[in-house]
């Protein structure tokens, strides 16, 4: 079992080494179940993704796509996937 703690500030990468970025905040269902990650991109990430350079670009990846979680998040996409994977968090 795992807590907020042991995921929030994660760095979160691809299958292919890709930095994404690092676990911000949590959203969870209202059955109690974690249904997505909000992260705080790269600056790299951002603009992979085609979200506009902010001073905090954040995104959001549902766990369905978290592959394993160690001292690193992975996500099961590679980089060029990313766009479709990590949506823009408002």
């Amino acid at each position: 079992m795992m807590l907020t703690r042991d995921l929030v500030g994660k760095v979160v990468v691809t299958l292919d080494g890709f930095h994404v970025g690092k676990v911000e905040e949590l959203e969870i269902s209202e059955d109690w179940k974690v249904q997505n990650l909000v992260l705080r991109l790269t600056s790299d990430a951002a603009r992979e993704i085609g979200i506009r350079l902010s001073f905090k670009p954040r995104g959001i990846v549902s766990t369905a796509h978290v592959k394993g979680v160690a001292d690193y998040i992975t996500i099961d996409v590679e980089k060029a996937q990313l766009k479709e994977t990590v949506k823009p968090h408002k």
